[in-house]
């Protein structure tokens, strides 16, 4: 009964965030000092917000003119051919709006600190991905680098509220403003991962066995022990923790590096500082143990592009904070075209922070927010348009097999792998060894999550912005350090968590329980 629930809730926490704005605004993750900026330090305001909105709609109501937009996006790994995916995107729009896109690419090693020095440069862009893990949504909200564009949405875009349900938009909403569009994907929070099935086969380990991470250690053991060459875990600058809340019970409630989460099945929604947990003790004791055992790179913690390396057979596994339905296929071209086994940990959990894992923003200094969003509802609509940005020309980056279905020409040039950057997934085609049927299942699987207790909850930072920018800087400092297995976690957890506590982290936790107590008493 609680999992048919979930999509119920999620309406009903649409609804709730607008009308508890006074209690809620949003979450913050990881950030280093550009991301941790305040509104004061960025001396923008509110109402200069609005006015560039406005400028920009003037702008666009004024001038029948062809306008550039810039768009920031990741990669898994920089495209060789990106730039005749881009010409035939324009090309195409020519016909469809008064628009050319100009695509700048990073890949997500660098992503986070790209943007962070675009933003507080205050340099003028149009659009960017952000989310509650890289490019993180709140803090950049808290310093004024996006655009409120619910107006803009309503009058110009009116498209995109038919697509998804409307709690999509409640978890880019904060404070009753809309700063950002997520992409219609999958939702529920499964965590797990792929490992080449091959070194599977030689372990003996039967692959729905695996539970836990623990329990990957004999397949582990084995790759190591046939193949010294080979890392059997993809450890990198993301981590493998922020992979992993759902399978250790969380719902953090302000980000992967701000002290505050609840337990998702915890009715009474106590706020505890997630890593004083002895579960996230257990963790970094066992990255620590595989780092001793050879299990990572000896240098995972600089790394941010593992792509060739890991098509080149040099890992055999890699973690994902989501599992979804028709992402074997993805991964056996990641892994060189080799066979993988999926693994999964956890139970399929619906979170805001779920929804709001992929999102792209308006930023603040764009001169034309109109023509911007105008371009995101026709990414999100046009299934000619999406397909053409997932994989680029049809007979130059792809063909399509007998069935209709996406295979990538080898060696193309274009081939980036991350749809749900983009936009509306379920515009999506189908890639060569994925089933008719996976945009329905996943939507099914979004519906039979089991949902947070803290479902809908949204927090507001504004009170605590100093120490949440004081105490992420210092989980930055320690997270990778721990979460590669560099440092040993009985020495420097309590370190750690000192450090935590003199920078505020329990004045954090204190507000989180009392928005939260207000919140739950309000539902």
């Amino acid at each position: 009964m609680k999992r048919r629930r979930a999509m119920a809730l999620l309406l009903a926490a649409a609804m709730s965030v607008t009308a508890l704005a006074g209690c809620s605004a949003n979450t913050s993750n990881e950030e280093t000092k550009a991301g941790t900026e305040t509104k004061a330090e960025t001396g923008e305001t509110k109402a200069g917000e609005e006015s560039a909105a406005a400028d920009g709609e003037e702008s666009q109501s004024a001038s029948g003119d062809v306008v550039e937009i810039k768009w920031y996006a990741p990669m898994s790994e920089i495209q060789a051919d990106q730039e005749s995916v881009q010409n035939a995107v324009n090309e195409y729009l020519k016909d469809k709006l008064n628009v050319q896109v100009k695509f700048i690419s990073t890949d997500f090693g660098s992503f986070d600190q790209k943007m962070q020095m675009v933003i507080s440069s205050q340099e003028e862009f149009d659009l960017c991905f952000t989310s509650n893990w890289c490019n993180n949504f709140y803090n950049n909200v808290n310093k004024n680098a996006f655009l409120d564009i619910g107006e803009i949405v309503e009058k110009e875009a009116p498209k995109l509220k038919e697509i998804m349900p409307e709690s999509g938009f409640a978890a880019a909403t904060v404070g009753g403003k809309l700063y950002a569009i997520p992409n219609y994907q999958i939702w529920a929070m499964t965590n797990g991962g792929y490992i080449v099935k091959d070194y599977v086969d030689k372990s003996g380990v039967d692959i729905s066995s695996v539970k836990s991470l623990k329990d990957l250690d004999p397949i582990f053991e084995s790759i190591k022990k046939d193949n010294p060459d080979v890392f059997p875990m993809i450890n990198s600058k993301q981590s493998i923790y922020g992979f992993t809340a759902a399978a250790l019970g969380l719902d953090e409630l302000s980000g992967m590096n701000v002290p505050g989460a609840v337990k998702y099945d915890d009715k009474e929604l106590k706020v505890v500082n997630q890593f004083a947990l002895p579960e996230v003790m257990e963790h970094f004791k066992l990255m620590r143990e595989w780092n001793q055992k050879g299990y990572f790179r000896p240098d995972a913690a600089t790394i941010t592009d593992y792509k060739a390396e890991q098509k080149a057979g040099k890992y055999a596994a890699i973690m994902a904070g989501t599992l979804k339905p028709g992402e074997t296929p993805v991964q056996k071209a990641d892994f060189g075209n080799k066979d993988v086994e999926q693994f999964r940990i956890s139970d399929s959990i619906l979170k805001t922070s779920g929804i709001n894992a992929t999102m792209i923003a308006v930023s603040r200094t764009s001169k034309h927010p109109v023509e911007a969003v105008k371009l995101l509802e026709l990414v999100n609509t046009d299934p000619v348009l999406y397909n053409l940005l997932c994989f680029g020309i049809e007979g130059t980056h792809y063909t399509k097999t007998e069935d209709g279905h996406v295979k990538p020409i080898e060696n193309s040039g274009y081939n980036p792998n991350v749809d749900w950057t983009f936009g509306n997934q379920f515009n999506g085609y189908l890639r060569e060894g994925q089933e008719d049927g996976v945009w329905e299942e996943t939507k099914a699987l979004n519906e039979a999550a089991i949902p947070s207790e803290a479902l809908g909850f949204v927090f507001d930072p504004e009170k605590v912005q100093t120490e949440i920018a004081s105490t992420s800087a210092i989980v930055t400092e320690y997270l990778l350090m721990l979460d590669t297995g560099a440092v040993d976690p009985e020495e420097k957890i309590p370190e750690f968590l000192d450090k935590l506590e003199k920078a505020g982290s329990q004045k954090i936790i204190d507000e989180m329980q009392t928005q939260i107590d207000a919140w739950k008493a309000a539902k």
